[in-house]
């Protein structure tokens, strides 16, 4: 969505599309928080915290925004906006840290949204390496932390985000605020009393030589790094280049979860999961890998326009779980099946892609890596860490595939079929049983969720 303006965005996040929120949160949240820090000061910096002063205002911000309280006129808007709210949330803090003291009217301005305007914005290798710093966090946060923090930064009261994700209240204030901590600490300036402590340097083999490629264009940017589209040099084969950011080449954890993904998809040869040729490094020192180029779309993009009409979800279907039965065959738990992870070249071939919360199971013991997904995706066992993925973990995953390509949104939970044609029994079935809690009691294999989508079929 980075191609949108600020005008597309906010209406995409008022036609109900939820993308358009992290979206808009991903664009501002550096050059807010930076505005918040330069009106702070330092006397009033340990008590006024300029994160937390963001996060309210993205809350309000959203919240009206829902109620198409808000309409952008022209380039620029958005920004002034939430600046507005931002500073207009800031004061009321100072407010309240300096009543005794002196009046609010010898910091405020009289124009927010101006002042706002003029206010000097941070160069925009700040911007990226702030937002690449973000992302890096948000990510490695415990699934329901990331869950409550992403709902309560598109505006959700505690109240309701307890409901949806069946916690306590307490429980939601305590995962906001472990959240927020963590993030103060990656953010602060200054800050050294995180983890990341100083560790022995790991070198992996990596004998693609990055001279043998010619960049061409960035594809997509994510939350752990991007990918682009690459020429092998003197000749006219395409491939797609994916390394981790900048932010992120430094942080052992990172670099061997992409090394662990690089080695597992070289190893897996299917029709339908991207091809890995291997590992690589820049001249600077990052890893990248080098996999096939595929001309085409991922699901998501298709769904942000229509869902799918049942015939075509289930023949999707089919073809992922062709993939993923033949990774569980080679010990190989994805954990991460969403139409984002999922593309369709332009022949219509499926192909699974996005390895990189990979479970492995070698002899029946696991191999030690970071256990994650996507927030509605999440089995429920992983989600509060009751156990090791296994088979039954993608199962999950894929009814609410399932569910979503054919009517553009997740599954209520508990799962109940909605009265519509487009939704049959034969199909409610089978995503009713790929989403029970207890893993004992879903489709234990591919092949057996496969023979009910062939009797489909």
């Amino acid at each position: 969505m980075s191609y949108l303006n600020s005008q597309g965005l906010l209406q995409m996040y008022q036609a109900g599309q939820s993308e358009a929120a992290t979206a808009i949160f991903d664009r501002y949240v550096a050059r807010l928080i930076a505005l918040a820090r330069s009106r702070i000061g330092s006397k009033l910096g340990r008590r006024v915290d300029a994160e937390d002063i963001v996060q309210s205002a993205y809350r309000s911000f959203f919240v009206h925004a829902s109620g198409d309280e808000y309409e952008l006129n022209k380039a620029g808007d958005l920004w002034r906006l939430l600046a507005s709210i931002t500073l207009h949330k800031l004061y009321g803090q100072i407010k309240k840290h300096t009543a005794a003291k002196r009046s609010i009217h010898h910091e405020a301005p009289t124009d927010l949204a101006t002042a706002a305007a003029k206010t000097p914005e941070p160069s925009a290798e700040e911007v990226v390496a702030i937002i690449e710093e973000l992302h890096t966090v948000i990510r490695e946060l415990p699934p329901e932390e990331r869950m409550v923090l992403t709902a309560s930064l598109q505006g959700q009261e505690n109240p309701e985000i307890s409901k949806s994700i069946n916690r306590s209240e307490r429980t939601v204030r305590r995962l906001l605020a472990n959240a927020r901590r963590k993030i103060e600490q990656r953010l602060l300036p200054g800050d050294t009393t995180n983890d990341r402590s100083p560790t022995a340097v790991v070198e992996y083999e990596a004998p693609l030589l990055y001279a043998d490629y010619v960049l061409e264009q960035l594809l997509g940017s994510g939350g752990m790094g991007k990918v682009f589209r690459a020429r092998v040099k003197g000749t006219t084969q395409k491939v797609a280049i994916k390394s981790l950011h900048k932010a992120r080449q430094s942080d052992p954890r990172a670099v061997a979860q992409f090394v662990k993904e690089a080695q597992l998809l070289t190893g897996l040869h299917h029709v339908n999961i991207v091809r890995v040729e291997g590992l690589g490094r820049f001249p600077g020192g990052g890893y990248f890998m080098v996999m096939d180029y595929v001309e085409g779309i991922d699901l998501q993009s298709q769904l942000d326009v229509q869902p799918f009409s049942i015939k075509a979800a289930l023949g999707i279907l089919k073809n992922v779980t062709d993939a993923i039965s033949y990774a569980h065959d080679k010990g190989v738990i994805h954990c991460d099946l969403k139409p984002g992870n999922i593309l369709q070249d332009k022949n219509g071939n499926v192909l699974v892609t996005d390895f990189g919360f990979a479970f492995l199971i070698a002899d029946g013991t696991t191999v030690e890596n970071s256990i994650g997904g996507t927030a509605g995706f999440i089995a429920p066992e992983i989600l509060s860490r009751q156990s090791l993925p296994t088979p039954a973990t993608d199962i999950y995953s894929l009814g609410v595939l399932l569910w979503t390509l054919i009517t553009g949104r997740l599954p209520e939970r508990p799962f109940t079929r909605c009265n519509r044609e487009k939704e049959p029994k034969a199909v409610a079935r089978i995503v009713n049983r790929c989403l029970f809690d207890d893993p004992r009691e879903r489709y234990q294999t591919i092949s057996e969720l496969q023979q009910e989508l062939m009797a489909i079929l």
